[in-house]
């Protein structure tokens, strides 16, 4: 793996600077490539600026890149179209893959300010089978338990609510025979999510949410992209994105890098540069070959999990469709639900 962070660079009273539109520094077998700022950037030369950085990602054969959140705005969509249009592949980091391996914390994180038990919780985990995985094969049967085993044995009920029952069913049965625990498992779109609490959204986009009737409170962890469910009856949260508290140490190479950028990209970097490294480790000694021939994300999940626990990183707060939610947001969701459920058994 090699990283690119792009970034804006304002320029100093340099004679050979103003020359300069773009400029390549190494960092940790990596490069940040700093754009010169220009207040009279138009179109004509932000797209030679796109082709010259295009030119310099090739070059180095950069395959992942952060952008600096100025960067993000401005030049980002066009050059990753530009890029896939000349079949260059890379892979942009946005932190939501970090969500994906801190989803339980998520969850714990909201009950614990809620002063819920998650013992007395259900948790609705929404998810679609794009991928085509063939569930009847063990293998991938085992590494879809073991994705849901912390709520399985945590939550008081796991609703699992996708688009590949016929096969899920086969989980629902093992889970029961060999651990006497019954998970639900349905894709009804008008009930399956009209008493959700807690819902776990994996992969759903907007217009595949919103083919669900979902409970009026729940609060929606929307893990792969960033989904605003905006029901006009829907008076809950959409948890899009969060805030950590990441240790000291790797601030300084954060400020090495450069300030404006997305601390929690910049730590899943890391994190994916240290698994990938694991992963050439391990096939340079040939260490257990047959089994890290076929190495994907999934296998280096439990690695990286447990690097962010040993760096003891924390859940600072989330992020919602308008920016930091609350402690209070998340307990009044609670008051939220049982002023809620009164009203529904009045009517009964």
């Amino acid at each position: 793996m090699i990283i690119g962070y792009i970034k804006k660079k304002k320029r100093i009273n340099n004679f050979f600077e103003r020359f300069k539109s773009i400029e390549i520094q190494n960092f940790n077998n990596n490069y940040i490539i700093n754009i010169y700022e220009n207040k009279n950037l138009k179109n004509v030369k932000k797209d030679k600026i796109i082709k010259k950085v295009i030119k310099i990602i090739k070059l180095y054969k950069i395959d992942t890149i952060v952008f600096s959140k100025e960067i993000e705005k401005e030049l980002q969509n066009n050059m990753i179209e530009i890029l896939l249009k000349t079949n260059y592949i890379v892979n942009t980091l946005n932190g939501k893959r970090l969500m994906k391996y801190m989803d339980f914390e998520i969850v714990s994180y909201i009950l614990e300010k809620q002063e819920l038990d998650m013992k007395n919780e259900e948790i609705y985990i929404l998810f679609k089978n794009e991928k085509k995985i063939d569930f009847s094969f063990k293998s991938n049967l085992e590494k879809l338990k073991s994705s849901l085993n912390n709520y399985i044995h945590n939550f008081k009920i796991t609703n699992i609510i996708t688009n590949d029952i016929r096969d899920l069913r086969k989980l629902q049965e093992e889970i029961l025979e060999g651990e006497n625990i019954l998970i639900s498992v349905s894709n009804n779109k008008r009930k399956a999510l009209k008493r959700a609490k807690y819902i776990l959204n994996v992969n759903l986009n907007k217009n595949e949410l919103e083919k669900y009737q979902i409970n009026r409170n729940a609060i929606i962890i929307n893990l792969e992209q960033n989904v605003i469910y905006n029901d006009p009856k829907f008076n809950g949260i959409n948890v899009n994105y969060f805030e950590l508290e990441i240790p000291d140490e790797y601030m300084e190479s954060f400020e090495e890098i450069g300030e404006n950028f997305d601390r929690v990209t910049l730590y899943e970097s890391i994190l994916l540069e240290y698994s990938d490294n694991i992963k050439r480790s391990k096939i340079s000694n040939n260490l257990d070959n047959n089994r890290y021939n076929n190495l994907n994300e999934e296998n280096f999940k439990n690695i990286v999990k447990k690097r962010i626990k040993d760096d003891k990183v924390r859940i600072k707060y989330l992020i919602g469709n308008n920016g930091k939610i609350s402690e209070e947001e998340l307990k009044q969701m609670v008051k939220n639900y049982i002023i809620n459920l009164d009203k529904k058994r009045k009517l009964v």
